[in-house]
C-alpha cells in the first residue's frame, strides 16, 4: 500500500481505499501480505527476483512458466506488468545511485538483494528491459491476449536476437 502512495499514480486515499477493500474481503480474518496481494491480483517480490534471474539466465521456458504459474493463481498480467517495471526500475536505480538507500524505499534485506542482482547486468541492458516491458503496459491496456504479449515480451528479454531494433544488437 504504501507502493500506491509513493508511485505518484496514486494517493494517500487511493492506499486508504486499498486498505479498506483489503479488510472487507478478508473480514474477521488477520490481514497479512498474502492476503494483500490476493486483493490485489498482485505478486510477491521473490516472483520478480526469480523471473528476472531466469531472464539473465536467458531461460525462456522457465520465464514462460512462472508466467503460466501468475495466471493460474489468477494474478492480474497488467498489474504484474507494472510491478515488473517497478522492480527493473528499483533495479536500475541501485545499480547506478550513488546513494541507493535515498533512491529506492526498501528494506536493508531487499536492498542487498537488488545490489547483487544489479551487478548481473549493465544499465543499457536494464533500460531495455524497461522499455519493452514500458511498450507491453501500453499494448496491454485494451488487449484480448494479455498472456501472449507478455510471453513474446519475456521472449524479446531473454533472446534479444528475436528483436530487429539497435538496443538489442548491443546485448547481442
Amino acid at each position: 500500500l504504501r507502493y500506491v502512495a509513493k508511485a505518484g499514480d496514486g494517493s494517500m486515499r487511493d492506499a486508504l481505499s486499498l486498505l479498506d477493500q483489503c479488510a472487507a474481503f478478508h473480514y474477521g480474518e488477520t490481514l497479512t501480505y498474502e492476503h494483500v496481494l490476493d486483493v490485489l491480483g498482485a505478486v510477491d517480490n521473490s516472483v520478480f527476483r526469480e523471473l528476472f534471474l531466469a531472464v539473465t539466465g536467458q531461460k525462456t521456458k522457465e520465464c514462460i512458466l512462472k508466467l503460466e504459474e501468475m495466471v493460474i493463481q489468477g494474478r492480474e498480467l497488467s498489474q504484474f506488468v507494472t510491478d515488473f517495471i517497478w522492480y527493473l526500475r528499483n533495479l536500475l536505480l541501485v545499480k547506478t545511485s550513488d546513494a541507493p538507500e535515498e533512491a529506492v524505499d526498501v528494506s536493508a534485506e531487499n536492498m542487498e538483494l537488488l545490489k547483487e542482482e544489479g551487478r548481473m547486468l549493465d544499465a543499457e541492458t536494464l533500460m531495455r528491459y524497461i522499455r519493452i516491458f514500458s511498450e507491453l503496459s501500453n499494448q496491454i491496456r485494451y488487449a484480448s491476449q494479455k498472456r501472449v504479449l507478455v510471453e513474446i515480451a519475456l521472449i524479446k528479454l531473454c533472446q534479444p536476437v528475436m528483436e530487429t531494433n539497435l538496443d538489442s544488437l548491443f546485448d547481442r
